[in-house]
């Protein structure tokens, strides 16, 4: 082979040449580090690291990785840890045998992660969320080796999709990430010893947010919805704001978990992973009188073109209606948040909305068990009143 030694940059050897066709590879040599690190080019185009020593009076070739795959800093790393082992006296060969035992995040993912969350947890919500954040911020790392992922292209991918995307976006692939690492440590999935390319990392700051409509806003906001000529999202929306639940616990209600004749709609899950039963306004039980009388499905809002059979989130037709009421910055989540807003202004205690709208606080968890319905039917029926005399108020010239 061919020998040539120099300080091994990223950009160096990324414009190394390629051995003729039929060439025997090119061997180079990291001058700039003592650990035995080199590349080899083949004249197919592939340039591989490879950790190279004597051990015991052999010549020991062990390989590392694809350059542009793993950072050089990272090869570096790991030809340090294989001279590390030889010099007291370990087999470095065993590190590659721990390597060929090494599995994708995708394979770990779909295999091991996903089956054992669903069987531990039990939450459907939850799971789902992860399968979104991995399939939309992970798919870059989808096909790498546990083992090859390092803390720099973590920390450059959480950058990245801040940037593109959003930082509560990007935090949420870091806690996933963080996460999965954890667990195929303690599953035995990779080494015990092992580091978590997502330790470290610190996750962006985020403010909470604490957006719902005012008065004025209400009032063109439910003048543009009157006129939603799409019956289904109309009532979606409707029921979004009257019943102030989660997005995704709203599109899968069954008409079974709706009760009209005590006024009550069960959740068997919820994000918190406890179920949820939600006392109906006068506002919320006409509107469900009303579906109910063209009801054709299991769901309150069915799909034929779904996968879950039944509607997704009609992200186009929400924007559409904000245009429409010369609305902006309002999310889906924003009727929830306004629901309790104006049961807050309406009087109603903390404790109460917190019930209402299903959030789980541990020092009020007994406490929100002692409740009866009625006094948060009555919170959430003065929340729904003061949002609908806005919208039932004369216009202002008038």
């Amino acid at each position: 082979m061919k020998e040539n030694h120099f300080n091994f940059t990223e950009k160096a050897l990324a414009t190394l040449p390629i051995p003729a066709h039929g060439s025997k590879a090119v061997t180079y040599y990291d001058s700039g580090c003592p650990s035995g690190l080199c590349v080899i080019v083949t004249y197919g185009g592939t340039k591989t690291y490879y950790f190279f020593m004597k051990y015991n009076g052999r010549p020991t070739r062990i390989k590392i990785g694809r350059v542009g795959q793993i950072k050089l800093s990272a090869a570096r790393q790991q030809a340090d840890d294989l001279r590390h082992m030889a010099a007291h006296g370990q087999q470095p060969t065993n590190k590659r045998k721990i390597d060929l035992k090494d599995i994708t995040l995708k394979a770990f993912f779909d295999q091991q992660y996903t089956p054992k969350h669903c069987e531990i947890f039990k939450k459907k919500n939850s799971i789902k969320s992860d399968e979104r954040i991995f399939k939309n911020t992970l798919k870059p790392f989808h096909n790498r080796k546990l083992l090859s992922i390092t803390h720099e292209e973590v920390g450059e991918l959480h950058i990245s999709i801040k940037n593109n995307t959003g930082l509560h976006t990007a935090n949420r692939m870091l806690s996933l990430l963080h996460h999965m690492y954890n667990k195929a440590i303690e599953w035995g999935v990779i080494p015990r010893n092992s580091d978590n390319p997502a330790a470290g990392t610190r996750k962006f700051p985020e403010k909470s947010r604490d957006r719902f409509m005012n008065g004025a806003e209400i009032k063109r906001f439910f003048e543009a919805l009157y006129n939603e000529p799409n019956d289904r999202f109309r009532n979606y929306v409707l029921l979004s704001l009257f019943l102030g639940q989660r997005r995704n616990n709203i599109l899968s209600i069954r008409w079974s978990d709706v009760d009209l004749d005590n006024g009550l709609v069960y959740f068997s899950e919820t994000k918190n992973g406890e179920p949820l039963q939600v006392p109906l306004s006068t506002h919320a039980h006409a509107l469900l009188t009303q579906m109910q009388q063209t009801q054709s499905s299991e769901w309150l809002f069915p799909s034929a073109t779904s996968a879950s059979g039944h509607y997704e989130e009609p992200k186009k037709a929400w924007q559409q209606l904000l245009e429409r009421a010369n609305i902006e910055n309002l999310r889906m989540h924003d009727l929830r948040r306004t629901l309790g807003s104006y049961q807050a202004i309406a009087g109603s205690s903390l404790h109460i909305i917190g019930r209402s709208l299903g959030h789980k606080s541990m020092a009020a968890t007994e406490v929100y068990a002692r409740l009866s319905t009625d006094p948060v039917r009555e919170s959430v029926q003065r929340g729904t009143d003061k949002i609908m005399s806005f919208v039932n108020s004369k216009p202002e010239n008038a």
